[in-house]
């Protein structure tokens, strides 16, 4: 997905409101006609899928997986009450910011448990569409502005209380490129560079000898500490019960 992409997140099936029936096929017009028609007027150059349109109707799939957790932006609406969608909603919440909720307000009220989430509501109108288009097109914008901003309760807590998520990243290749990049950091300064070669191997190095190599080209010196703290070689925290 090496296209910016928007995942939606909607009923695909029948759905029924307060004795009141709505077929596939008017989810579908709804979808193509609005949702999907404001999020291409927000944003002309985003890519935007809905769930039938990479997996079969119902089931949730590793590529819709894929793309709660790694879509730049996921626009999700609540208008029916439904099992799937909320279970996507709260995946994507856990996973990443960049999360607009939406809903028509002709339909019924916002399901009691996400009231207070922040959400956008909209007419099935073409005037509707053109103020969807516009409020997506703002929460985009704020999106882009504040790219580490959590724009949902539980990263607003997770933020708060320090919470470690679960890490997956390949470890390995973490550590090979933070090696990586101290040997470039080293390759700036030569001397520097045969100082350390020198003290790795064992033989006697001058310690002023070192600070000299590495005021002697600041600019080396400074790329080398921030790959070593990246790397996890030099730490400047505080000990835990140091005081």
């Amino acid at each position: 997905m090496s296209q910016k992409t928007c995942f939606v997140i909607m009923p695909i099936g029948e759905q029924e409101v307060g004795g009141t029936k709505v077929t596939a096929a008017e989810l579908k017009t709804r979808y193509d006609d609005l949702i999907k028609e404001a999020i291409r007027k927000a944003d002309p150059d985003v890519e935007v899928v809905r769930a039938d349109e990479v997996s079969a109707p119902g089931t949730i799939t590793i590529d819709i997986l894929t793309r709660i957790m790694h879509s730049e932006l996921v626009v999700a609406d609540v208008t029916y009450p439904n099992p799937n969608v909320f279970y996507e909603l709260g995946l994507r919440h856990a996973c990443r910011i960049g999360t607009i909720i939406i809903r028509d307000k002709a339909i019924a009220e916002i399901p009691f448990d996400i009231a207070h989430l922040r959400h956008i509501e909209y007419e099935n109108t073409p005037t509707g569409l053109k103020q969807l288009a516009e409020k997506i097109r703002y929460q985009i914008e704020h999106f882009s502005k504040n790219p580490e901003r959590p724009d949902n309760q539980l990263l607003e807590l997770a933020a708060l209380t320090k919470y470690r998520f679960p890490q997956y990243e390949d470890r390995q290749g973490a550590a090979e490129a933070a090696q990586l990049e101290i040997v470039e950091a080293l390759a700036q300064s030569p001397e520097l560079m045969s100082l350390m070669v020198k003290k790795a191997s064992g033989e006697t190095v001058d310690d002023a000898a070192l600070l000299g190599a590495a005021f002697a080209n600041p600019g080396s010196a400074s790329a080398l500490l921030k790959a070593l703290v990246k790397s996890g070689q030099i730490s400047f925290k505080t000990p835990a019960g140091s005081g």
